[in-house]
């Protein structure tokens, strides 16, 4: 039996395109995309936005795919990245694309993706010859495929790499009405909590992302009061709702090593440990 461990698009369709059965720790599968009830809308936890058609088309030939041309407003983005990652080479596509491809039944995707999957909840704690343990038992394996956490494994493997990660706050808000100015606002001013907030429905949702690169995590308080003085919002009256969710390995970065002793297959986001795109995501999984 495959043992595929992680939930996320990744790990969801190495198990469906294996048959294998999946660990995840998380209540909602989907990983950085898991759906949530928000306002008795259902949305995923990230704008589905894809660059091209094809590895979607080519996993849900269903996708309802729109592409957008979003007013893009700009505040000090020569200082974006040094913002967000510093120490990364560029910023991650996933966080804006080339090319705005917007999936309106991506929920639809998600629960097509995960119907069928077995799933154990929990969380590898060792590995052995075909038996891997978990906080809730052990499954015996013909081959470990690893979408989840890359550190963690390495911590059960003993495998040394040098690997770091910044950690996002993302906030799911409803206002009482949309911005009239712009769809898509960016501000790199280190001043500002905030790096993008993003509307891509006809309701008044967005997505705000603040990352933590140092010093006092991003709280929801902050940046609320950031989006009052950047003029976003009057006051907090116009927030009809919200929902904020932590991500700790939200961006990539490090130095792997490549070891032929360790037999695990490595894929997806997290256990290849890069700052894929939902289209690399996808690819990754089909290739794995």
């Amino acid at each position: 039996m495959s043992v595929v461990i992680g939930g996320g698009i990744s790990g969801l369709l190495t198990a469906r395109k294996t048959g294998g059965l999946v660990i995840e720790e998380q209540s909602a599968l989907g990983g950085l995309y898991s759906a949530e009830d928000f306002q008795s809308l259902i949305i995923p936890g990230l704008p589905p936005f894809i660059h091209k058609e094809k590895e979607l088309v080519e996993v849900f030939p269903k996708a309802d795919i729109k592409e957008l041309n979003p007013r893009v407003k700009l505040f000090d983005d020569k200082h974006l990245k040094s913002k967000i990652c510093p120490e990364c080479d560029q910023i991650p596509k996933w966080l804006i694309p080339d090319k705005f491809l917007y999936v309106r039944n991506f929920t639809e995707f998600l629960e097509d993706l995960s119907n069928g999957i077995r799933v154990v909840r929990g969380y590898p704690i060792k590995i052995g010859k075909n038996i891997i343990f978990t906080n809730r038992g052990s499954l015996e394996f013909k081959e470990i495929i690893n979408t989840g956490s890359r550190v963690r494994l390495n911590a059960l493997l003993g495998r040394a790499e040098t690997l770091k990660n910044i950690g996002c706050l993302i906030l799911s808000l409803r206002l009482r009405k949309k911005i009239q100015d712009w769809d898509i606002l960016i501000n790199g001013k280190s001043g500002t909590t905030f790096s993008h907030v993003i509307g891509i429905y006809e309701e008044p949702l967005y997505y705000v992302y603040s990352f933590h690169v140092k010093g006092k995590l991003p709280d929801t308080e902050r940046v609320i009061l950031d989006m009052k003085r950047s003029g976003i919002i009057e006051s907090k009256q116009d927030i009809i709702s919200i929902r904020a969710r932590y991500i700790q390995e939200c961006i990539l970065y490090g130095d792997k090593v490549k070891d032929s002793n360790i037999s695990i297959k490595e894929c997806g986001r997290l256990g290849t440990w890069e700052n894929f795109s939902l289209n690399e995501s996808i690819r990754s999984a089909l290739e794995c």
